[in-house]
């Protein structure tokens, strides 16, 4: 989370924070759009992009891409990981996944960390159930 003072709380950035917080899908920006408009009908997608900027420089939401290139944002900024179906796309929180131990790596290549994120790949248990037996 970078270092800056929180901005004002506008109507605009409430909406849009609880429309996250309100699901569990990681929401794509035109998702979120189409649901804010449905209490703010005359917000453009650019006031959404601009509040999705803010609350994700200010920790509030976690930005996640899938593999559709496209970002998608989580509410829930607890210690989690993510899960991205290969076939489906569909992003899932996991839970009790252990940080790895990062402190060390300054040591290894000079780079500090700020924050982890650990993203899974690979095929969820519904598009497991979907594909054919193999005889």
């Amino acid at each position: 989370m970078k270092n800056r003072p929180r901005t004002r709380e506008t109507k605009q950035r409430r909406v849009v924070y609880e429309t996250i917080r309100n699901t569990y899908s990681h929401p794509t920006a035109d998702w979120i759009f189409e649901q804010v408009r449905d209490t703010l009908p005359k917000v453009s997608l650019g006031t959404v992009y601009r509040n999705l900027g803010v609350l994700k420089d200010e920790g509030l939401v976690r930005e996640i891409y899938g593999n559709d290139r496209r970002a998608h944002y989580d509410a829930d900024i607890s210690h989690h990981a993510h899960f991205i179906c290969d076939l489906c796309d569909r992003i899932i929180d996991v839970r009790g996944v252990k940080n790895i131990d990062w402190r060390t790596l300054k040591d290894l290549v000079g780079c500090e960390v700020s924050d982890q994120n650990v993203v899974f790949s690979g095929r969820c248990a519904g598009c497991q159930q979907q594909e054919p037996k193999k005889a």
